[in-house]
């Protein structure tokens, strides 16, 4: 059988002569199937390539990314850490707090422990994760802990400020509360207060926050002023009484704090020389002021 045959003419350019080539189909074939699967081969390699590298690249984006992540963890867990400390010193001081202001020890298990797992949790958990799930309790529980805490301090404050706890004038106690001699007629007779001597004119000062109920010239007492004792509508009970000042420094119906000048050291009224008479009386029951006064002689 006959070979068959293919002539390919080459056409080249300007003025050259046309080159032919004469191939049998056999030849032509293989020729054609070689280039096409060198084509193929190249196209596969280059795609493994590509691909490969691409791979490459990715999974050194992801080992990145992975040491980025456990440096992140690393100071997240630092960070947990430093909180729950900053947590304990709060708590610490919470109890302190709880202590100054006359409420029961602080106690976090007081109300029982109760606790639980996640339901339908979308990120995978992890100690980290619940460890952040408790502090954000305990800040709840601190935080409620303090408005407690808050609210008893400003009402101990304010017990505290309307407790007639200072010395009203700086001299030399020259008479006790009790029984004793009264200085005119020398008779036994019971002394509801305490008698400072100090000089004519020194400032008197109210030793709790208050309101002056009366400022006025009464027998015996000479020019006395009556103080309320208590503060934004609250009353403790105790009243205070200020006599033979030599005259006022407040009005009746004024509001007074703590230290505020409310006269001056006098003689005025059944007195024998300058002195402070000063009576503390708690529901209107006379009490000796020296078991309330802190700076006591």
């Amino acid at each position: 059988m006959s070979r068959r045959y293919s002539t390919i003419i080459f056409v080249p350019h300007a003025r050259a002569k046309f080159r032919k080539l004469r191939m049998s189909h056999r030849v032509l074939f293989s020729v054609l199937s070689f280039v096409a699967t060198s084509l193929c081969l190249s196209t596969f390699f280059s795609y493994q390539y590509f691909t490969t590298l691409s791979q490459t690249q990715e999974l050194s984006k992801l080992r990145r990314e992975n040491r980025e992540l456990e440096v992140a963890n690393e100071q997240f867990s630092r960070s947990v850490e430093s909180l729950r400390t900053q947590i304990h010193s709060v708590e610490e001081k919470t109890r302190k707090l709880a202590i100054i202001a006359g409420v029961p020890t602080l106690d976090a298990g007081a109300a029982g422990g109760v606790g639980g797992i996640r339901l339908n949790e979308p990120f995978p958990a992890s100690a980290q994760r619940d460890e952040v799930d408790k502090m954000s309790f305990d800040s709840r529980r601190l935080t409620e802990d303090l408005n407690l805490l808050e609210r008893k301090l400003t009402e101990r404050s304010k017990i505290l400020s309307s407790i007639p706890s200072i010395v009203p004038v700086r001299g030399i106690l020259t008479d006790g509360f009790g029984g004793r001699r009264d200085p005119f007629t020398r008779e036994r007779s019971t002394h509801a207060a305490i008698d400072i001597s100090a000089p004519s004119g020194q400032p008197v000062r109210v030793p709790a926050d208050g309101t002056v109920i009366e400022a006025k010239w009464a027998n015996g007492y000479g020019n006395v002023v009556f103080v309320l004792h208590g503060a934004d509508g609250y009353t403790n009970g105790y009243t205070t009484r200020y006599a033979h000042l030599s005259k006022f420094n407040v009005k009746p119906g004024q509001r007074v704090q703590r230290g505020a000048v409310i006269g001056f050291v006098g003689s005025t009224g059944r007195s024998t020389g300058p002195h402070l008479h000063y009576e503390v009386r708690l529901n209107n029951n006379p009490v000796n002021p020296l078991e309330y006064i802190l700076d006591a002689f």
